[in-house]
């Protein structure tokens, strides 16, 4: 039998055991599934050396401290993969939610991550799908943006993994770039002397990602649009 050395952040602290791996006939054979069997979730599939109990999303200094107040650094420190597989974790508890999980081969598409308006009018969901009076019961959108919410470039941005790339609210990446690629730049000129917003979209800002976003959401009721949210370039454009 083989026996491997795992670390497991757990919930009452850090610990290293010794796992044995099950051989019997009908069991998995992958490592990371028998971990997953005993609600352990495996920081990586490949080489399972570090997993995270399924109750432990908290914070990671609590339990180091927990586990060894006196010598807390002795403690091995598995921030990262606590953060990678809380973020797989919410991933597939997010597609499970939507009706994509337990191997599905329906694939989720634009916006299917995410939920629009329940006080909306929808046809086929919350009204019959043939209404007579149509006008009654009309869409109504807003368009606005937050022109301070700024994003710095990302020093290594492949290490930027999308796991639903434009499934929820944002719009899919690569679809929004080449529209911006190929969209014609009309530079404003302001009248004014001093025009704040115009001089502010003017500027040259290359060590940003994004100075702004912007949204669609639902007139009536404020919630937003799935997959309709972007990220400004410069200033309010």
């Amino acid at each position: 039998m083989s026996t491997t050395a795992i670390t497991v952040v757990h919930s009452s602290g850090v610990f290293t055991h010794n796992v044995t791996w099950c051989t019997c006939p009908g069991s998995y054979d992958q490592q990371h599934l028998q971990l997953l069997r005993t609600g352990l979730f495996p920081a990586s599939t490949t080489k399972a050396q570090d997993c995270i109990h399924l109750r432990t999303m908290s914070f990671f200094e609590k339990l180091r401290r927990l586990t060894n107040n006196a010598f807390m650094y002795t403690v091995p420190d598995r921030y990262r993969e606590l953060m990678r597989v809380s973020r797989l974790w919410r991933d597939l508890k997010n597609r499970k939610w939507f009706g994509f999980g337990h191997d599905r081969e329906t694939q989720p598409g634009p916006g299917n991550l995410a939920l629009f308006c329940p006080s909306c009018p929808q046809p086929g969901i919350n009204m019959p799908s043939q209404w007579e009076e149509k006008w009654l019961v009309m869409k109504r959108f807003v368009v606005d943006g937050n022109f301070t919410a700024q994003h710095m470039n990302m020093q290594q941005p492949k290490l930027d993994i999308y796991l639903s790339d434009g499934l929820g609210y944002m719009v899919t990446e690569a679809e929004y770039q080449a529209h911006l690629t190929s969209a014609t730049e009309s530079r404003e000129r302001s009248a004014c002397s001093n025009h704040r917003a115009v001089n502010a979209a003017n500027m040259n800002r290359s060590n940003l990602r994004a100075t702004g976003v912007g949204a669609t959401a639902c007139a009536r009721h404020g919630c937003f649009v799935p997959h309709s949210i972007v990220d400004f370039q410069k200033g309010e454009r």
